[in-house]
């Protein structure tokens, strides 16, 4: 508990809210369109899956009750879920793809704070983590709604997001509950070091997706298909009145 009540999330969901909703504008804005093309949601997996799979193994080599703690359900680590995702969208051959530079500097960060201050990558595990159970599947609902023709009939089911067989809302509520936990352990010093590396988190997210490509060729393929339907329908009313 913080000093008014709040719980510590509660505490880094309001310090963290003007960056969070820029990065959620963000995200929307980069990927709506990019739902219809399955290439540019590869390359989001791609960038992604470098952050998660970094933190899954910073877990297994730093062996600290604190992150064993913060994996609550094992339901959580989703290394091989992004892999499977990854050969599926982008070939077998995905890991030759070239990381941008926003995505080594941020593993860069990542490294950095695992030899400093390794708790601080706790932050990235809640945040990122509890993305993926509250955005994340908000945008693969979207998907199935909005993909192309071709995703909606496709029988593939992307593994990312599936948490098929998990009550996601107590999921979420142990999630959060482990990390207050946690944070009651910390000194007002380390508690305020922790939002401000949480603040850090959506900064480097914002950079990371921004480097994602292809948006350019969703855009002109939905143009084109507007103006292909928008010849058609002006065809027809000319030859009506032609014919009238």
């Amino acid at each position: 508990m913080t000093e008014n009540g709040d719980l510590f999330t509660t505490r880094m969901r309001k310090a963290t809210r003007k960056i969070h909703n820029i990065s959620d504008a963000l995200v929307n804005a980069k990927f709506a369109i990019s739902l219809r093309d399955e290439q540019v949601w590869g390359g989001g997996l791609f960038i992604f899956y470098h952050i998660f799979g970094y933190l899954e193994d910073a877990k297994a080599r730093l062996n600290m009750e604190e992150f064993d703690k913060l994996f609550v359900h094992k339901s959580l680590y989703r290394k091989k879920a992004f892999e499977e995702d990854l050969a599926h969208y982008l070939g077998e051959n995905w890991k030759s793809i070239p990381k941008a530079m926003a995505l080594d500097n941020y593993l860069d960060h990542l490294q950095e704070l695992e030899r400093s201050n390794p708790r601080l990558l706790l932050a990235y595990v809640y945040h990122l983590y509890l993305g993926l159970l509250s955005g994340g599947q908000i945008l693969a609902k979207k998907r199935r709604v909005f993909g192309d023709d071709t995703a909606k009939q496709a029988t593939y089911t992307d593994k990312v997001t599936d948490f098929t067989g998990n009550d996601i809302s107590q999921l979420k509520q142990d999630f959060r509950k482990a990390m207050n936990e946690i944070a009651d352990t910390m000194t007002e010093e380390e508690k305020n070091a922790f939002i401000d590396e949480s603040n850090m988190v959506f900064t480097m997210n914002n950079l990371i997706v921004n480097s994602v490509g292809g948006q350019n060729k969703v855009l002109y393929n939905l143009f084109y298909k507007f103006s292909a339907v928008a010849l058609l329908i002006a065809s027809v009313v000319v030859a009506y009145k032609m014919h009238k």
